[in-house]
């Protein structure tokens, strides 16, 4: 549009100038000419500028090639430790020399370490007292039972009775501890206080019980005796024997006992037991 617009003016000078000298027009002419050319330029510019530019192809670089990895020098191997003179082996010690055991017949002295009841079994909830002993009495040592030992000793009156101390009743020397034996025959006892209970007119009486000797004790049973008294005459008012639970008991072993009595309701009446058993 702005081309079509200066072509106008242009005709409209040139026709007005038809009136001037005919020397001045080509110069005034010539100028505008020039000034024409000038404007197309700025104009083919204009169209340059607005043109769509081509996007250029991005250069596409070579791949990387990783440089050669240099080989490691190789370790040096490591000098042979030498291997260390063997240390000889030390001596043997020979075994301490154990104590003979005590020969049958033969005891090891004990003293009494405080007042005692030295009793008739190895158990004291149950045992009867045989005789009394006082802190420094020295007996002779018989036999171990378990934590037991059974001693000998001189009565007031001279006789010679046998029972069974609690270890921590009395002070036997290490050396002659370790030679006792356990009593060689079979010796079970009862270990345990003896429960009673009654039921459709019985009573029932139950323990435990122990061979602490040292060979096996067989058929072990246990007798329940009540006594009763008339007048200063004492009489058996019931008795009751039962086998324990295992019959035949080896040292050491123990079995539990159930044994059945009629029922005795009376209260000046009182028991007693016995373990009873076969050697063969």
């Amino acid at each position: 549009m702005r081309h079509r617009l200066l072509v106008l003016v242009l005709f409209s000078f040139i026709a007005g100038c038809g009136r001037q000298p005919v020397a001045q027009v080509p110069v005034e002419v010539t100028r505008e000419v020039v000034r024409e050319v000038t404007v197309v330029r700025v104009q083919t510019q204009v169209v340059v500028l607005t043109a769509t530019v081509k996007a250029a192809t991005p250069t596409v670089a070579p791949p990387l090639e990783p440089s050669s990895t240099s080989v490691p020098t190789a370790t040096p191997v490591p000098t042979a430790v030498p291997v260390p003179t063997a240390v000889p082996a030390p001596t043997a010690v020979p075994a301490p020399t154990k104590a003979p055991p005590l020969p049958e017949g033969e005891t090891v002295p004990g003293r009494i370490m405080r007042t005692i009841r030295v009793l008739d079994v190895p158990n004291e909830a149950e045992g009867k007292e045989v005789i009394s002993a006082d802190p420094g009495t020295t007996v002779d040592v018989l036999y171990r039972g378990g934590q037991w030992y059974q001693i000998q000793g001189k009565s007031a009156s001279g006789d010679t009775v046998t029972g069974w101390v609690y270890k921590d009743w009395i002070k036997i020397a290490p050396e002659d501890e370790v030679r006792l034996q356990t009593n060689p025959a079979p010796l079970p006892v009862l270990v345990s206080k003896i429960a009673q209970s009654r039921s459709n007119g019985y009573e029932y009486w139950s323990g435990t019980v122990m061979n602490v000797g040292a060979k096996t004790a067989y058929d072990v049973q246990v007798e329940i005796t009540i006594r009763g008294s008339v007048g200063d005459t004492e009489t058996r008012a019931a008795q009751g024997v039962a086998f324990v639970a295992t019959r035949n008991l080896d040292p050491g072993k123990s079995a539990k006992f159930t044994v059945q009595t009629k029922w005795v309701p009376s209260d000046g009446v009182y028991y007693d037991y016995k373990v009873l058993w076969t050697e063969r």
